[in-house]
């Protein structure tokens, strides 16, 4: 697309018109065979789009400079995007593979802490996926809890991720068993070779393409989260691995991440049996159909080695269910039927244990509590 071809969509305002025609196909996808038209699960179809949207538009439009870089964070209580950790506080930028760049502040109290560079595309977009990465184990922080991640080409000493030539963004992840009291880094991007030079004026190129990727990446993104559902939905209420290559290859390479769907009548209660590895931090978190995870503002739809109950030989029984039965480690399905239990198990050379989840009727469990709770 040539700048005068950019200037011409956008004065006659072809650019905004498909813009709302991409919006549209990304709708389609919600009305796709095979995903569910209950009306609180149709409901919230729509409303990921709208979601997604706001959180391309920001990454895309209003802060896709790798000239002028800025940490932001547009996955959140309110932007979800497949799965994503509510433990996990995320902050990304837009970068260019040809520049330096440094991270710095300091650590904060998370309990782990990733870096990943993306080459290309981002994840909706196509890209090959994550490039590189530095994590916890590797960071070196000073003893004032401060520390600063020098993002090159070229080798340096010390916190160093590597760039490649097609490096366009990077991923920072922190992550708390105890997010609401737990202190966050605070961190600063800055490339190292800028001047003073403020941003140039919106560029009507910039807008297209903006618009373009935004409309692109709704429609892909909400197909990525259906697809991987749909294929879950097919073994209901047990965990079986039914992520695609796609999906698999925008992870961090310390994560290691089991998901079930559930389905449950009202009586009916899905017991998960975990047994965590020795790793950083693991975690447990339900997702509606569209793999957000449910409101873990109003509802407790999460537990992790910080809050979970665990026996003596460190086996954590869970219990997702509509209604608390009075047993510990209750996740509330916050009123849907159907949705996904997804488990990470992060950490350095973890190795692998899988989830065992057990269909029971709710009677059960009730019964085993005495009315005194003993």
């Amino acid at each position: 697309m040539t700048e005068s071809e950019a200037v011409q969509k956008v004065v006659s305002g072809e650019a905004w018109r498909e813009f709302c025609h991409l919006m549209a196909e990304a709708g389609e996808a919600v009305m796709a065979e095979g995903n569910p038209d209950d009306p609180l699960d149709r409901a919230e179809g729509f409303r990921m789009l709208t979601r997604l949207m706001r959180g391309a538009l920001e990454s895309n439009l209003e802060w896709n400079d790798p000239l002028h870089p800025k940490l932001i964070c547009v996955c959140h209580e309110t932007i979800k995007i497949v799965a994503e950790n509510p433990d996990n506080l995320y902050l990304g930028s837009s970068i260019d593979g040809a520049h330096d760049y440094r991270i710095h502040g300091t650590r904060g109290e998370a309990r782990w802490i990733s870096f990943n560079t993306f080459g290309g595309g981002g994840f909706g977009s196509g890209g090959r996926g994550t490039g590189t990465t530095l994590h916890e184990e590797q960071l070196e922080v000073a003893p004032d809890g401060t520390f600063e991640v020098v993002l090159s080409q070229r080798e340096h000493a010390g916190n160093w991720l590597r760039l490649e030539p097609d490096s366009r963004s990077v991923t920072i992840r922190q992550t708390f068993t105890d997010k609401a009291n737990q202190q966050p880094a605070d961190l600063t991007l800055e490339r190292l070779d800028a001047d003073a030079s403020p941003p140039p004026p919106l560029d009507p190129e910039h807008l297209v393409r903006a618009l373009q990727i935004t409309g692109h990446y709704v429609r892909a993104v909400t197909d990525i989260g259906a697809s991987w559902a749909r294929r879950q939905a097919e073994f209901p209420n047990v965990f079986a691995d039914a992520q695609d290559e796609y999906t698999a290859k925008f992870a961090d390479p310390q994560i290691t991440y089991h998901q079930a769907y559930f389905d449950l009548a009202p009586d009916e209660a899905l017991v998960v049996d975990l047994q965590p590895p020795e790793c950083d931090y693991w975690m447990i978190a339900l997702h509606n159909h569209w793999m957000e995870t449910l409101d873990y503002r109003y509802h407790r739809i999460t537990l992790n080695n910080g809050s979970a109950a665990a026996g003596p030989d460190g086996s954590v029984r869970c219990v997702v269910a509509h209604r608390d039965p009075g047993v510990p480690n209750w996740l509330d399905t916050a009123g849907h039927q159907r949705g996904t239990v997804g488990v990470r198990w992060v950490g350095h050379e973890v190795e692998d244990s899988q989830p065992v989840a057990t269909l029971v009727p709710l009677g059960e469990l009730a019964a085993e509590v005495s009315p005194d709770g003993a």
